[in-house]
């Protein structure tokens, strides 16, 4: 929601801009959501596999098959596919309400 009241914050501070300059100006704001989400999504992940992690370390066994046990391959997945989703909603969630906001 943060996005958008940036949106809506730069066009009030310039009424000249049009929804690409806004854009362009709100994506820069947005970037450094998208940083601070993928890390709070990473270290989410990794605390909750915590008890997990902790049985490799004491049972050490080589990289390969640890990455194909089913548990840590859906906990890599679920992390990928989570950071990918938030890639995703960033530009299109700002570009929409860039979109909105010039139509104000």
């Amino acid at each position: 929601m943060r996005r958008i009241a940036f949106v809506f914050e730069l066009k009030k501070a310039n009424l000249n801009f049009g929804t690409f300059e806004l854009y362009k100006k709100a994506i820069k704001i947005g970037r450094d959501h998208i940083a601070s989400m993928i890390n709070t999504l990473v270290l989410v992940y990794a605390g909750a596999s915590m008890p997990l992690l902790l049985l490799f370390v004491n049972n050490p066994q080589p990289f390969e098959q640890i990455i194909n046990v089913e548990l840590i391959a859906d906990e890599v997945i679920r992390t990928l596919l989570g950071s990918i989703g938030l890639i995703l909603a960033v530009p299109l969630t700002t570009f929409l309400a860039s979109i909105v906001a010039d139509s104000n």
